[in-house]
């Protein structure tokens, strides 16, 4: 750490930017892993055993042990390093930036841990899966790839969600296994979606009931069709927004398949396996092949996998 300014302020930055974190709502991680160190896997490459379900069936006196031989299998749950700094000039800039809570810097730190978390737990929940086989001969592992099963993925590019989407969504996870009710399973969706999902008549109709969607202007936080509805947002760097035009989205959080069409995520809340390996950590730092000017930095070391392909639906929706 450098040495030209007051150890104090370091402790100070170090409290204000974790303290920025809990207090900004993280909106996939608080919904699926919260508060977890590690949920379901742990480990830099983790072998979860996975065990398909079995039965009991009728045995006769003395009759022999029926062997019932569950199905399984392993998922692997591979951890990344990510991190950023920022740097700071030096004198007034310095102290204000460390000293303040609601610095620019403290906060926007702290939002791109938040929004980095959220992107990856959702990228894992659509993406590959690392699946880990072992030899049943020499015990020895291999390692593959699984893929969104197709029959997964439903909806089209640049049509309107709708209702019947909607329900084949809810009967997918049913037939999934997956229980049901809004406690149990979550709707992650764009903001470009959501006109499209007020205009569904069973949405609005809700009014007259609990939600009170057209109230409130949004889908989000609400329970609806046994899901618990999450919007989730893109990074959009606000000092790139002129009077012409909106400001390009710098990074895309639910994945994009065309221009005019993005995935919604339907999933059980306890899909996702995540680990932790190391908490958000800042640190602050001189540059001396920068001037010396100060960096802030802030980095983790955490991993997310699929666990279960019955899970997990992918929907593809206009986005407008």
């Amino acid at each position: 750490m450098s040495t030209t300014f007051p150890q104090a302020y370091v402790h100070q930055f170090n409290q204000n930017i974790l303290a920025n974190m809990e207090q900004r709502e993280a909106v996939v991680f608080d919904k699926i892993a919260a508060g977890s160190k590690h949920m379901s896997v742990s480990g830099a490459i983790d072998t979860w055993e996975r065990m398909g379900g079995v039965m009991l069936v009728p045995i006769g006196a003395h009759a022999t042990t029926p062997i019932l031989n569950p199905n399984h299998n392993r998922r692997g749950c591979p951890v990344q390093s990510i991190g950023g700094g920022i740097l700071v000039s030096k004198n007034v800039d310095l102290v204000r930036a460390l000293v303040n809570p609601q610095s620019d810097y403290t906060r926007e730190l702290a939002a791109a841990a938040v929004r980095s978390r959220d992107a990856a737990l959702l990228a894992a929940a659509v993406g590959d899966a690392m699946v880990i086989t072992t030899s049943s001969v020499t015990g020895q592992m291999t390692y593959g790839t699984q893929a969104m099963v197709s029959n997964r993925i439903i909806g089209t590019t640049n049509t309107a969600i709708n209702l019947t989407v909607i329900i084949a969504a809810g009967v997918l996870l049913s037939k999934g296994s997956v229980p049901t009710g809004p406690s149990n399973r979550v709707i992650f969706y764009g903001p470009g979606q959501e006109t499209d999902i007020m205009a569904i008549t069973q949405a609005s109709s809700s009014d007259f009931t609990a939600n009170r969607i057209m109230d409130k202007g949004t889908m989000n936080g609400d329970t609806w069709q046994g899901f618990e509805w999450v919007q989730v947002v893109d990074y959009v760097d606000q000092t790139k927004w002129v009077s012409s035009a909106t400001a390009v989205a710098e990074q895309t959080i639910l994945p994009m398949y065309d221009a005019n069409s993005r995935a919604m995520i339907a999933m059980a809340k306890s899909a996702v396996g995540f680990s932790n390996a190391q908490d958000f950590t800042p640190r602050i730092s001189e540059r001396d092949d920068l001037n010396y000017d100060n960096q802030v930095y802030i980095s983790a070391t955490f991993g997310a996998v699929r666990l279960w392909e019955g899970a997990v639906v992918e929907i593809i929706a206009k986005e407008n």
